[in-house]
């Protein structure tokens, strides 16, 4: 899945896909979600797919900046100093708020309709 616009949208960003989804992440939640060796491998991110919020202290996460990394990624600076972690585009599309709560789900059942018998 491509990217067609990404954009800041508060303090995180809003990407809008190729196929015309938005996707809205805010700076924590995609710091939570840091794909880097190190975060990885985080106990609490292997058991539930996120960092602790304690695992990032007590300050408020922003993004300071994002460079693009080819045409397949990109490359977050964060506020606590982190700016290891790689973001495909696929892995921003897998981990998209509105889409791991059912969002695809909903989608798919609403506008699906079986052939006749």
């Amino acid at each position: 899945m491509r990217a067609k616009k990404i954009e800041r949208a508060g303090v995180g960003i809003q990407i809008t896909w190729e196929d015309d989804h938005v996707s809205q992440y805010s700076a924590e939640y995609l710091r939570r979600r840091c794909p880097c060796a190190v975060c990885k491998e985080n106990p609490e991110r292997i058991r539930t797919g996120a960092l602790p919020i304690e695992a990032l202290g007590n300050e408020k996460i922003d993004i300071l900046g994002a460079q693009p990394v080819g045409w397949y990624a990109l490359q977050f600076n964060f506020s606590d100093k982190h700016a290891t972690g790689i973001y495909s585009f696929e892995f921003l599309r897998e981990v998209c708020p509105c889409c791991r709560r059912g969002g695809w789900n909903i989608l798919i059942k609403k506008s699906f309709t079986p052939p006749p018998p």
